[in-house]
């Protein structure tokens, strides 16, 4: 339990460091597209770093009076919370949304009880590495 806690840790830490770093914050002082809902977003605060900034889910756009979207309702681990959309910025994937009806329609998955069977079938063989990139050997039959 405690080696998944840390390889979850370990993941969030890099992606912060690696995706978010290279982001870019503002663009020329003014957002360059509308936020949309279900989009992934960062919500930016002053007094921390970009790397601790929450990540949230916008889940309502709220209209102005002139009908300009200026404040979002976005969903963070902790909690919904309204914000302008000045401060927050896009990382440019969407939310995924959970359709297990669609998937279990659409797919089909032959069982196989030999890797032999698979590997004559379509002639392909798959090399498995590990995370420090050593190859990883198939244990032998006895």
């Amino acid at each position: 339990m405690k080696f998944r806690i840390k390889l979850l840790s370990n993941l969030r830490q890099r992606f912060r460091k690696e995706y978010l770093g290279e982001l870019i914050q503002k663009q020329n002082g003014y957002q360059v597209r509308e936020p949309r809902v279900v989009e992934m977003v960062l919500i930016g605060d002053d007094n921390k770093k970009r790397f601790s900034w929450p990540i949230a889910k916008i889940i309502e756009l709220i209209p102005g009076r002139d009908g300009e979207f200026r404040t979002v309702r976005v969903k963070t681990q902790h909690g919904t919370v309204i914000r302008p959309v000045q401060r927050i910025f896009p990382l440019g994937v969407q939310a995924i949304t959970n359709n297990d009806k669609d998937l279990k329609e659409e797919s089909s998955y032959v069982k196989c009880t030999k890797l032999e069977n698979v590997l004559n079938n379509n002639n392909v063989i798959v090399k498995k590495y590990t995370s420090s990139g050593r190859l990883v050997k198939e244990p032998k039959e006895t």
